[in-house]
């Protein structure tokens, strides 16, 4: 019986206390992201130029063919550097290349956000991000 007791207190403070639905927040779990999806188009040399990547995932950029994107470019590293997304920006990371990577001709020292119209340059290879 006193069990019974402390179940219905308990129970008139729970439904006291709560927030009404109405109340709360509706939740979207598909939130839609009006920003257009970006890509990195190769502007130099003439013989990659117009080439498309996609940035909806990372990219790493290099003379290794285990890189998305391969570049034949004797100042480019094996594994250059890399494009990845941290919340809604797009970022530009070297990682560690011997000859640097550029952005807007400067020169990239730590983890840069992307914008549309950057020019990115490794080597002779540059890319322009866009829309």
């Amino acid at each position: 019986m006193i069990h019974l007791f402390f179940f219905r207190v308990i129970r008139a403070v729970w439904v006291g206390v709560r927030p009404l639905r109405e109340n709360l927040p509706k939740r979207n779990r598909f939130v839609r992201n009006d920003r257009p999806a970006r890509v990195l188009v190769i502007r130099t040399p003439e013989t990659l130029s117009g080439q498309r990547h996609d940035l909806a995932s990372e990219l790493t950029i290099g003379r290794a063919a285990t890189c998305e994107i391969t570049i034949d470019d004797t100042y480019a590293s094996q594994i250059h550097a890399r494009v990845f997304r941290r919340d809604d920006d797009h970022v530009l990371e070297d990682l560690g290349s011997t000859n640097g990577t550029y952005l807007n001709r400067q020169k990239v020292s730590s983890a840069t956000n992307l914008q549309t119209g950057d020019h990115l340059q490794i080597g002779s290879t540059v890319f322009e991000v866009m829309s």
